[in-house]
């Protein structure tokens, strides 16, 4: 029995995957396809995108090996059939690897900054948020008494403070830290020199609240189905 994962998902992975080239046994070629090639890496990024349970019939049972591997080869013919249509060559293609590509990049600045913001934080006041204390029952039932309209609004019924007491207490610890993050913040605000452009700012709200034009082109408009005994 073959086992299929989402094709696009599979194909974007073997493409970035044989971008690349590594060096030792996972420069190993698997199958030789054509001019291309299937390595041990290629292998095992596509096997670690699976299940568990896939990713384990596949490391016991030699056949779904075969069979998985077998998967990767049809894209791998896929792909090859699609250059030498000359799709990769497709203005609209280009487009859309360049849009894809500018994401890519944009995800990873946003973990590089997401990566030193922890960092710091993990110097600066790791420690204190190590120490951050448990509420007490007291917090638990005051923070759940003034947001109890809130509480009942977001699960659309009432709801006792025992059903929702250890949400509760994990939510006053998040706020703690919070806290001790802002605290930490502030002490850079001021000593930093910030000019916010507040004009822009409003227009730029301003922008997300406009409604975006919708294409119609494509649309087709079906004639009303005319009633009984009407010509």
């Amino acid at each position: 029995m073959k086992m299929h994962k989402p094709l696009v998902g599979v194909v974007l992975a073997l493409v970035v995957s044989l971008i690349g080239c590594s060096k030792g046994p996972d420069s190993v070629v698997l199958a030789k396809v054509n001019r291309g090639a299937i390595t041990a890496a290629d292998f095992k990024k596509q096997l670690e995108d699976l299940t568990p349970q896939m990713q384990q019939a596949v490391v016991s049972d030699p056949k779904a090996r075969k069979d998985f591997l077998d998967d990767l080869i049809g894209i791998e013919l896929v792909i090859q059939e699609a250059k030498r249509q000359g799709l990769d060559k497709d203005a609209e293609y280009k487009k859309r690897q360049e849009a894809l590509k500018k994401e890519l990049e944009r995800r990873m600045q946003e973990d590089a900054k997401n990566e030193l913001f922890n960092s710091v934080l993990k110097k600066e006041i790791g420690d204190k948020m190590s120490k951050v204390t448990e509420p007490t029952e007291q917090e638990v039932r005051d923070y759940y008494n003034s947001n109890k309209d809130k509480i009942r609004n977001a699960a659309g019924k009432q709801i006792s403070l025992k059903e929702v007491e250890p949400q509760l207490k994990m939510r006053l610890m998040q706020e703690k830290r919070r806290d001790l993050y802002l605290e930490y913040a502030k002490t850079l605000k001021a000593k930093a020199k910030i000019d916010v452009n507040e004009k822009a700012l409003d227009a730029a709200v301003a922008s997300l609240a406009q409604p975006k034009d919708v294409d119609l082109s494509h649309m087709t408009v079906q004639p009303a189905p005319q009633k009984q005994g009407t010509k």
